[in-house]
């Protein structure tokens, strides 16, 4: 059975669209008139309103409601297959009964700070030999950062989940040292979002690279992992 449907413009975003189709699409569900039906299971047909004719859209969601998994629409069936139009918005909008707000924002920013400790060097987590700011400290820093980024966004019950991390540790930085890391939202896939991830030692770069988190029910996610 899928969940509410709840596909916010910063999915639309993420996934290819045609530049300015987004907000035409809202305009479009917006003035009314757009028929669809459910076909099957997670799957609809819509018909949407354009100039004196309409447009055939086909969608499929997720089985959690928050991301697309196909769309067509009839005016990009030749070309631009894939990519999301105005008449596809306008259908998913009116699918799921209108525009979904959200505090989860693509350039929404998060940040953490540490002091470089004797207990935060490669030495001391045994990641190398050396009294400098360790990587695996640094790695955990961005996830703060990202965590940061999505602690205001989340729903009672929700946390986030690091998935994946793909950075690189350009410059040591010695103890006393304070590392600042940011990380920014550059895509939003219904649960699944990727950051921008980058760690400084005052003005100067040490780390950066791309971390992807999941939203999750804490307490279904925890339940999961003891059995």
């Amino acid at each position: 059975m899928m969940s509410e449907l709840s596909i916010s413009l910063a999915t639309f975003q993420s996934h290819r669209h045609i530049t300015d189709d987004i907000p035409r699409g809202v305009k479009i569900y917006e003035r009314g008139g757009v028929e669809f039906e459910e076909r099957e299971s997670n799957h609809y047909w819509a018909q949407v309103p354009h100039k004196d004719d309409t447009k055939s859209v086909s969608v499929r969601f997720s089985r959690d409601g928050r991301d697309l998994e196909c769309y067509t629409c009839q005016c990009t069936a030749l070309r631009n297959r894939g990519v999301i139009c105005r008449h596809v918005v306008a259908a998913v909008l009116a699918i799921q009964g209108g525009v979904v707000e959200s505090k989860l924002t693509l350039g929404k920013i998060g940040t953490a700070s540490v002091i470089v400790n004797d207990s935060k060097t490669a030495h001391a987590v045994g990641s190398g030999s050396l009294n400098v700011f360790a990587t695996p400290m640094m790695i955990a820093l961005m996830e703060k950062a990202a965590c940061e980024c999505l602690a205001e966004g989340l729903e009672a019950g929700e946390t986030s989940v690091g998935t994946e991390i793909n950075v690189s540790h350009t410059a040591a930085s010695p103890i006393g040292a304070e590392i600042i890391a940011t990380a920014i939202i550059e895509y939003i896939f219904g649960r699944r979002l990727e950051f921008t991830v980058v760690a400084s030692d005052g003005e100067r770069e040490i780390g950066s690279g791309k971390h992807t988190r999941m939203i999750v029910d804490a307490e279904k996610f925890m339940g999961r992992i003891q059995k």
